[in-house]
């Protein structure tokens, strides 16, 4: 399996990557990063099946993960970034092969009262994974790599 065929996959900061589920599943995609969690971290606090992404982003996010949700029905996917991407990611990242899925990125994730939101590259439904990582690197380019 890879994954373009799975449902969600994590890279971990030495870019292994994890992949849970498969894509036409029914289960959704947090099913499958509630079990990695609790399998990996025990029981973490706050976070049920009615979670948004933009929570298990942050708290995977947290844990230094990059989480890859494949919405394979629409032919898109979204990336959800830690504050600090190692290098061994971004190698993962650039060796990915998506074929014509296209890609949001969220990153840099701020609080808005009790939810989370991000800052996004592709939005707009046109960004491969190539140009998103692309357009992410060139404004981040203060950003800090382990």
């Amino acid at each position: 399996m890879n994954i373009r065929d799975s449902k969600v996959s994590i890279i971990d900061s030495d870019g292994n990557i994890h992949l849970m589920g498969k894509a036409y599943e029914r289960k959704t995609h947090i099913t499958h990063l509630l079990k990695f969690l609790n399998e990996n971290y025990g029981e973490i606090k706050g976070l049920k099946i009615g979670s948004s992404r933009n929570i298990y982003g942050y708290v995977f996010g947290k844990l230094g993960y990059i989480v890859y949700f494949n919405d394979s029905f629409s032919g898109t996917g979204m990336f959800y970034f830690p504050d600090e991407i190692t290098q061994k990611q971004i190698d993962v990242l650039n060796d990915l092969d998506l074929g014509n899925i296209k890609v949001a990125i969220c990153y840099n994730p701020y609080k808005v009262n009790n939810d989370i939101e991000y800052r996004m590259i592709g939005l707009d439904g046109e960004h491969t994974l190539k140009d998103a990582l692309g357009e992410y690197l060139n404004k981040k380019t203060t950003t800090r790599r382990r």
